[in-house]
């Protein structure tokens, strides 16, 4: 009997582990032993995650600039401080964390199943994708349920509510180590290994539209709510409880009496809020955005907490006591 081609097997081949390895360096840009990986399995990999990444940049600046011309970011009371943060997001999240994380799973995914390369490749991916794209979805509701109960990790992901506007800007507003906690970044390097690079890159970007959708200062929903033939109302009443709009999303991030911002938390599945009791569906506008101490939090702890902790600033137009003499 001749020998196993390792091209259809590469699971079981002795270099299968050694390919992938070296195919979750090229993802860094690196190589061990600096050897030519042009023939490895990650070169499509990363020409995967490069074409991705330019679809999400780009959609992201896209819809900013229509904000932008808009003159919508002008409507946050701190126009910089916002650009600056996103600007600290996307550095944070697309460079920093993709790398470190991509990095430290493609090693453990290895070290556990060493010859378990492609091994998941055979599944169909009408069966890999609903699976990878509800269990992604499910990990982010209880990570952001938890975030908004428990002190330590609410004032990691407060960050996120501070803005006083909310616009797509937003999508990158985060505390320097909330990305390190997203689910579906630690669970991209176990789906690539294990062959189902497609599902995985299909979920990440519809969870990232939709994250864009309803980040927008745009509310299109409305806009087509109004716009519905009376007979077919109906059908926002089931798509509202499966599918997270702005509607929904906006009071998560509002205060008020129509906001919802300890409720609403699933990013795309907004079904989940529904099975486990935090939905609300306002069914308005709001009119307040961020946080009512959203003025007083120091840049530097909103970015770096908890290696940065600052004391609340004065409340905005208290003065101090000027000592006596002066």
């Amino acid at each position: 009997m001749g020998q196993p081609d390792p091209r259809r097997h590469p699971g079981s081949h002795p270099r299968g582990a050694e390919l992938a390895h070296r195919g979750f360096y090229r993802l860094l840009g690196r190589c061990p032993d600096g050897a030519d990986t042009a023939h490895l399995p990650g070169e499509t990999i990363m020409t995967d995650m490069e074409s991705i990444g330019l679809i999400v940049l780009f959609s992201f600046l896209a819809l900013w600039l229509v904000e932008l011309t808009g003159g919508r970011l002008r409507r946050s009371p701190q126009p910089r401080r916002d650009f600056g943060f996103m600007l600290f997001g996307m550095f944070s999240n697309l460079v920093l964390a993709g790398a470190a994380i991509g990095s430290l799973t493609g090693w453990l995914v290895i070290q556990l199943w060493p010859h378990g390369a492609n091994s998941l490749a055979f599944v169909p991916f009408w069966l890999a994708f609903p699976v990878i794209f509800v269990a992604e979805e499910m990990a982010h509701y209880w990570l952001h349920r938890a975030s908004h109960q428990a002190r330590w990790l609410w004032k990691i992901h407060r960050t996120h509510h501070s803005a006083q506007d909310l616009n797509v800007a937003v999508v990158y507003r985060y505390n320097f180590f909330w990305v390190f906690l997203l689910p579906q970044t630690w669970m991209g390097a176990f789906a690539v290994y294990f062959g189902q690079s497609t599902a995985y890159f299909t979920a990440i970007l519809i969870t990232f539209f939709v994250n864009l959708a309803t980040h927008s200062s745009f509310r299109w929903d409305l806009w087509l709510r109004e716009r519905t033939p009376a007979f077919l109302q109906p059908t926002w009443w089931v798509i509202e409880r499966i599918i997270t709009l702005p509607d929904t999303h906006h009071a998560h991030h509002a205060y008020g009496r129509s906001a919802h911002p300890n409720g609403n938390y699933a990013v795309t599945l907004f079904l989940f809020d529904v099975i486990f009791g935090t939905a609300k569906i306002p069914n308005r506008r709001q009119e307040n955005y961020g946080l009512p101490i959203s003025p007083r939090l120091h840049w530097a702890e909103e970015l770096f907490w908890p290696l940065v902790r600052k004391p609340l600033l004065p409340k905005p137009g208290t003065a101090r006591a000027k000592p006596a003499g002066e």
